[in-house]
């Protein structure tokens, strides 16, 4: 992990967004070839979705690989197996 990930700079910008990349798919539900993949975060923790921007139809929702960069910074212990209690 860099330093880079734990530092956190002041926007420089009014508004925050993230990069959206483009993928090569259809969307089962309206047939849109306007696929994007980007990060976001929800109750599952950070994630990374594959969605279609016409209908916002899921076409995968994943755990972000070390090259996603996101989340900004990952707990040391982000892949250990949880413990049994008692």
């Amino acid at each position: 992990m860099s330093v880079d990930r734990l530092l956190f700079p002041r926007p420089e910008t009014p508004r925050v967004s993230v990069e959206r990349t483009p993928v090569e798919a259809t969307c089962p539900s309206c047939g849109s070839t306007d696929i994007k993949r980007y990060p976001v975060a929800n109750y599952l923790g950070p994630r990374m979705v594959v969605k279609c921007q016409d209908c916002f139809t899921h076409l995968s929702v994943t755990r972000p690989e070390p090259e996603d960069n996101w989340p900004a910074w990952r707990s040391p212990t982000r892949d250990w197996a949880p413990s049994r209690l008692g």
